[in-house]
């Protein structure tokens, strides 16, 4: 067994497999060390029109393309009773460059990206286990357990943690801090027979608040949609039921829910994801570095999950390509990196932290476009990683109304339900 890399990968999802890419476009050797066996169901189906950019970068596009995946041109938000509900078309914003995103299965997609980072040269082994690593001051040696239990150890220059929700590195140097007040637990399933939106807005992803609650709905076929509930744990624990009975009990307490579900049958469903709502401290440390969830992750009301994940991967493999050229353990670019990801993730958390708030739902429920705010909205919600003057004084005056309506009705008082 070869023991020397430039770079080991722990993951192969999204951030692991855009990493590998990103490394072997510029020549480097590359180890992703996966513990599962692809294609394999995950959550996070819903995809931002700022993903195509790096499908182009990565080769990828015209794979994606031929997989057939839906494709996605708005995003709605609906009131739990059906009362209001407001539609973000990506082609109408006027600071967002790409018109459109895709809805994804997956188990294929993920699958489309790591055989495709297979096939630029990168070393892909499944069902192994990452069980230590230790760093030193000229390289990073990670130990691991083969489906088989042999053990191994490999040797790099760097190590890239693209291990999502496990957060390997992190949680053994103890840097996860959960974000205050925003503990949660999601319960999701896919269904067959719900009444989705039809023409234009086919393929749209509907997001529907409740009180303390919301859902999503995501068309991934035309007969298969995901459905997921997300609540504050704290609530979930309180009501004492398992969780399919709490998820079937909030479909039918939510009117907007229940009449797309009336001939809904279950493909698979009770899935459980909990207190997924999470930063570390720092990104990088010497020949260590984090991306994607690995990275920190936030509620997926907006949908950023996956275009964060392959934005963070993407450019933390080029800072560790450039480290290696360098031949540095820590580098201003990979500073550079941490600092540009958490103000990236800390956009969409502007957001997402005053999505549960009623005098911020009394403003997104009633939009307009007056001083083109909607448009600056658009463009934060389709991911887009750099933010130009025209986009950010128009996203600071819609947060400064959101604070005015806290104290003072500017727009007309809607419930929340």
């Amino acid at each position: 067994m070869q023991n020397s890399w430039d770079v080991i990968i722990i993951g192969g999802g999204p951030a692991g497999a855009t990493a590998a890419c990103t490394l072997r476009q510029s020549g480097r050797r590359v180890l992703v060390l996966e513990k599962e066996k692809f294609p394999r169901f995950h959550i996070g189906e819903s995809l931002l029109p700022y993903n195509r950019p790096i499908f182009d970068e990565l080769g990828v596009w015209g794979k994606i393309q031929a997989a057939g995946f839906m494709a996605k041109r708005g995003a709605q938000f609906w009131m739990g009773d059906g009362s209001r509900h407001t539609r973000l078309n990506f082609a109408r914003g006027s600071f967002t460059e790409f018109p459109e995103s895709i809805q994804v299965e997956r188990a294929r997609f993920d699958d489309i990206l790591l055989r495709h980072a297979e096939e630029l040269g990168a070393e892909v082994r499944e069902e192994t286990l990452v069980t230590g690593y230790d760093v030193t001051k000229e390289q990073v040696a990670v130990r691991f357990r083969a489906k088989d239990g042999s053990e191994s150890e490999a040797k790099a220059a760097f190590l890239i943690d693209a291990s999502g929700l496990n957060n390997f590195t992190a949680n053994r140097e103890k840097l996860r801090d959960y974000y205050p007040g925003h503990k949660k637990i999601a319960i999701f399933g896919h269904y067959s027979g719900v009444q989705m939106t039809e023409g234009e807005e086919k393929g749209d992803i509907l997001i529907v608040r409740r009180k303390n609650s919301w859902f999503w709905m995501i068309p991934l076929e035309d007969d298969k949609v995901s459905i997921g509930l997300v609540l504050d744990l704290e609530d979930f624990k309180s009501m004492k039921q398992e969780p399919l009975a709490v998820f079937e009990d909030a479909v039918a307490a939510t009117p907007t829910v229940r009449d797309r579900m009336i001939h809904a049958k279950a493909i698979t469903q009770g899935h459980v994801l909990s207190d997924f709502s999470y930063t570390n401290r720092t990104l990088v440390s010497d020949r260590v570095v984090r991306v994607g969830d690995a990275a920190g992750f936030i509620d997926p009301i907006f949908s950023s999950g996956v275009m964060l994940a392959m934005h963070s991967a993407q450019k933390g493999a080029r800072a560790v390509s450039a480290a290696i050229t360098a031949r540095k353990a820590m580098t201003f670019a990979l500073k550079r990196y941490e600092w540009s990801t958490k103000k990236h993730v800390g956009r969409f958390w502007q957001f997402i932290e005053k999505f549960y708030t009623k005098h911020f739902a009394q403003l997104f429920f009633q939009p307009s476009n007056k001083f083109r705010m909607v448009c600056a909205i658009n463009c934060v919600l389709a991911g887009r990683p750099e933010m130009n003057f025209a986009t950010w004084w128009r996203l600071q005056f819609f947060f400064g109304l959101v604070w005015i309506q806290k104290r003072f009705a500017l727009a007309k008082p809607i419930e929340i339900g």
